[in-house]
Order: C-alpha cells, then structure tokens, then sequence
C-alpha cells in the first residue's frame, strides 16, 4: 500500500517504532538500551507481560510493589533513543529512567559501582535538532533524589556526577575502529577527564533534553561495566545488571508515591 502526505499510515491507534496504544504504558518508564534486558523483569516485576517487539524496540508492562511500571529498550544512541522517548511522551510517561551499563573514566570508579548522572555533557546526541548547544541536559532532582536514595538503601556504592553522551561509539569515546591500529584514545579521554566527567555514555543527554523540553521527570543509573583508565572489565555483568534493576525500581517507587501518584 502507498500512501501520500495527505494520508498518514494507520498503525491502528498505535505508535509507529513502539507498536504501543494508549493505555499500554505507564507513568514511569525504565529505558534500557539492550532489548534483552526487558527480559530480566518478569523476575523482578508482578504481572510483566512484553507488549510488542519491533526493531530495537522491546516494551513490557507490570507492577512493582503496586506501581504501574514500563520497561522500554531504546537500542544504542540518540536517533533510536529520541523516537522512544518521544512515542513514550505522548503515549502518557511521566518519568524516564535510563538504565544500563557504561564506561567510567575515574580510577577509582571500580566495575559494578554506581553511576547516577546528575547531567550529560551533549556530544552529538540527537537533542540539538531540539535545543541550541547552550541548553544543558540536566536530569531531573526530584528523579536523582529517589535513586540516590534507593542506593543508599541498597547499600550500594555510588557517584554522582556528569557523563559525556558521545554519539560515537569508537573514535569519539577514544576507541580504536575494528581493523584499524591508528588510536589517540588517552588524548581523547583526557579531554574529557578535564571536565571532570564521570563515565562516557551514549542515550542520556537525548532522555535529559526531550524530558525537560516536554515537562517530565528523567534520570539516569547505570553499573560499571569497564574503567578506561585502569582497562578493568567486568565480562559477566548479569548480577550487576540485576542488582542495578532493583535499585532502579525502588527509586522509581519512591519517585511515584512522592511526586506522580494521585493525593
């Protein structure tokens, strides 16, 4: 079938990326950037069922200690991550909470610690067709507060602070190309480390932008996979990915009884 811009595709009431309708998602929003680890939630979820699976995109829907709650994948970056965010606004969100893995580029972040990005320095996300560069990408405080709070509960160790979301997976996060023996890759990260960026990253900036240009709560809390600077890695992540995920559903509790529930 053809159709002419006088006649939008009908996707039946849904959106076109996330196949989702209204009704299907929830105020609270957790965005992996792996489709596989939507999977993870049936486990730590009530009544989680995956709602639709296109491209990137992998969405379920459950409850969390009585919270409605969406776990959506965004795939890897700003493009794939703005059309999330975005279907996911109108659909109803109210909060969006990155989660994932990153790069800390501190040597004293060790692998499996705790990041919660308070801000992301914009390095080519897809937010600047949405703001001017002077228009920071902040998370929300009230979303910061809740994580922040949940770690501490959790017992978890913990930093705060500002990561680069770089769109450039190799040579802008000082990555030598596959195939390719040329690299700069401490002259790169230097430059970032004298910023005092925390951990290098690729969705947040996209999450931070859109979320404060469109009036929702955002925040990030990702587990160290790898330390650049001391060539640490954590090959099996999955416990720490897990244990990332409860965090992340107790501050999105705390984030949903305190500023998004009904009074």
């Amino acid at each position: 079938m053809i159709f002419t811009s006088a006649s939008e595709p009908d996707f039946g009431g849904k959106m076109p990326h996330l196949l989702c309708a209204p009704g299907d998602i929830a105020p609270v929003v957790l965005l992996p950037g792996d489709p596989g680890r939507v999977e993870m939630f049936p486990k730590l979820c009530d009544d989680f069922r995956i709602l639709s699976r296109n491209r990137e995109y992998t969405v379920g829907s459950g409850t969390y200690r009585g919270m409605p709650v969406t776990v959506c994948s965004t795939g890897i970056g700003g493009p794939s991550t703005e059309i999330a965010v975005l279907e996911l606004i109108a659909l109803g969100a109210k909060a969006l909470i990155r989660i994932g893995g990153t790069g800390a580029i501190k040597e004293e972040i060790a692998c499996s610690d705790i990041i919660l990005n308070t801000a992301a320095m914009r390095m080519g996300g897809a937010s600047q067709f949405y703001a001017e560069p002077e228009y920071p990408a902040v998370a929300s405080f009230e979303t910061v507060e809740c994580l922040k709070q949940a770690c501490e509960e959790e017992h978890l160790r913990c930093h705060m602070g500002i990561c680069a979301s770089v769109g450039s997976f190799y040579r802008g996060q000082g990555r030598t190309p596959p195939g390719q023996r040329e690299t700069d890759e401490r002259n790169v990260l230097e430059k970032y480390r004298r910023l005092n960026i925390l951990n290098l990253e690729m969705e947040a900036e996209t999450i931070f932008t859109l979320a404060s240009l469109y009036g929702v709560y955002s925040g990030s809390i990702c587990t160290v996979h790898c330390n650049r600077m001391t060539d640490q890695w954590l090959l099996d992540n999955e416990d720490s990915q897990r244990q990332m995920c409860k965090a992340a559903l107790s501050g999105a509790l705390l984030l949903y009884k305190k500023y998004l529930q009904e009074k």
